[in-house]
């Protein structure tokens, strides 16, 4: 409440330009995940219809370019100054962003959000968007990423694994931009501790990237990095000195009519510039005809990690996503279409590894996530009104040990043999029985299938009424039940899920 209280003041002692509080969103929800389950009938548990949700209310399609559910009450404060230098050519500007977080008790988070101090210099004859930039990211360089769809990215705050988030991941950013082209490199640092002396120690991690356009339609993008990650924790407990080190190039191509080429919010740096008035969240604009883009993205990164076969060695372990956007608008219709293949070293690539710090042991079946999904919505702009529905078909990412997970040197009957895990996203695992069917065949992971209708009805520029509902089967829902011994097995859920959101949002 100090923070806020000071914040009100500096707010009230110079002008808001733009509004000091940018990406401001305010969510009222009611919404049941799954309207045929009760609190304790599944895992994850699926309590009644109430007032909230998170991200136990999206579907494996939602929130492709930006970290966040959608369900989130936040705002970032952002203090801005922008100034001419004493020389010629040269401006100055900072920015502190802090991210306001409400959480469900009602308490408040604060977290920097990629605040930073940018030196800027246009030499004479430059047009006034070209220019060499320095920015330094005191707090934390998160914003500074490498790969281009939010879902995939990759090289922010958490490449140096969340043993760094205590400490903080500053870094810097030089870059050059010409009217067709852009290059930058950076650097960024990370505290972390060293289990073997017991003391941190400074880890580095190096950017760079370009971008190109050849033509007015065709944007080529291509980025790498490498980055340090200590040391095997478990392998320093016994006296061995195990580096862990990331590396990988990100690339992306992009062919657009009638419209820019977009980013994530979450790529930004916020500024409340009255030059630059932002609007993150302006209502939908239909110029009419027709204006589409189509992204194709690719990811190969490589990690050493700790070799579960041959104690105190470390081998190469590949990582490998793919994404696949297409958007076009005609008149008042809006089309998308959504693919995603993202290999299971990649899902687990910031952890890193599955267990953490290891590499899969030798014949583990390893099969990759892969979706698509589309989407259509048509806009009645007399009734400010924009239903829309959007299927998809996701083959989850799973993997099968060669040797019994569980169950010891004896384990009882109902823990031999091995048994195929769905990972779903970074460390969210559903583990299958190990036999399935009136046959007993080996259990594997299914395709699931969604289907959602929705709506959007804008009450103003500001406040919107949303309203969703969606159908889920996945035979891969798992919980645990004692079986005839006594222990916990897993055992499959139903694999019909039915769910709403209805959310009356502001966004400003």
């Amino acid at each position: 409440m100090r923070t806020l209280a000071l914040t009100g003041l500096m707010t009230l002692s110079a002008p808001a330009w733009a509004g000091d509080f940018v990406d401001t969103r305010l969510s009222f929800a009611f919404a049941d995940d799954n309207v045929f389950a009760n609190a304790g009938e599944t895992t994850p548990n699926s309590p009644t219809a109430r007032f909230g949700g998170g991200i136990q209310n999206t579907q494996f399609y939602d929130n492709f370019n930006t970290r966040f559910s959608g369900f989130e009450t936040l705002s970032n404060i952002v203090l801005y100054k922008k100034m001419p230098a004493f020389f010629e050519g040269l401006t100055t500007e900072a920015g502190l962003t802090v991210l306001l977080l409400e959480q469900p008790s009602g308490s408040i988070t604060l977290r920097d959000n990629s605040s930073y101090i940018r030196l800027n210099y246009r030499p004479p004859g430059w047009n006034e968007n070209e220019g060499l930039s320095l920015t330094g990211f005191p707090v934390s360089a998160d914003r500074f990423r490498l790969g281009y769809a939010y879902r995939i990215s990759w090289g922010g705050s958490g490449i140096f694994t969340t043993r760094a988030n205590a400490a903080g991941v500053p870094g810097a950013k030089l870059q050059i931009t010409r009217d067709k082209w852009y290059a930058f490199a950076g650097a960024k640092t990370a505290l972390v501790l060293n289990d073997l002396i017991k003391e941190q120690e400074t880890l580095y991690g190096f950017m760079a990237g370009a971008g190109w356009d050849p033509f007015e339609t065709l944007r080529l993008e291509a980025g790498g990095g490498y980055f340090q990650k200590g040391i095997v924790p478990g392998l320093a407990a016994l006296g061995v000195e195990a580096p862990v080190n990331s590396a990988g190039v990100s690339a992306q191509a992009v062919y657009h009519v009638g419209v820019p080429v977009g980013t994530s919010v979450d790529f930004k740096l916020y500024k409340n510039d009255p030059d630059v008035y932002q609007r993150f969240f302006a209502p939908e604009q239909y110029p009419g005809g027709l204006a589409y883009s189509v992204s194709v993205e690719g990811s190969y990164l490589v990690q050493t990690l700790s070799d579960p076969d041959v104690f105190g060695r470390t081998v190469p372990q590949e990582a490998k996503a793919l994404a696949l956007q297409m958007r076009a608008k005609l008149d008042y219709w809006r089309f998308h279409v959504l693919g995603l293949y993202r290999d299971l070293s990649f899902i687990q690539f910031e952890v890193p590894g599955l267990p953490p710090f290891s590499d899969f042991p030798e014949g583990t079946e390893l099969n990759p996530e892969m979706f698509i999904a589309v989407g259509a919505d048509y806009h009645f702009p007399a009734l400010h009104l924009t239903p829309g529905f959007i299927v998809g078909v996701q083959q989850p990412a799973s993997f099968r040990s060669p040797e019994p997970l569980f169950g010891g040197n004896n384990p009882p009957p109902g823990l031999t043999g091995t048994r195929t895990v769905v990972v779903r996203d970074v460390n969210t695992l559903s583990i299958l029985p190990t036999t399935c069917g009136d046959d007993n065949d080996v259990c594997l992971a299914e395709p699931i299938i969604s289907a959602k209708g929705t709506f959007r009805w804008d009450l103003s520029e500001s406040v919107a009424a949303v309203g969703e509902v969606y159908y889920t089967y996945d035979r891969n829902r798992t919980t645990f039940r004692d079986d005839v011994f006594g222990i916990a097995q897993p055992s499959f859920e139903k694999p019909h899920a039915l769910g709403f959101n209805m959310l009356l949002q502001a966004r400003f």
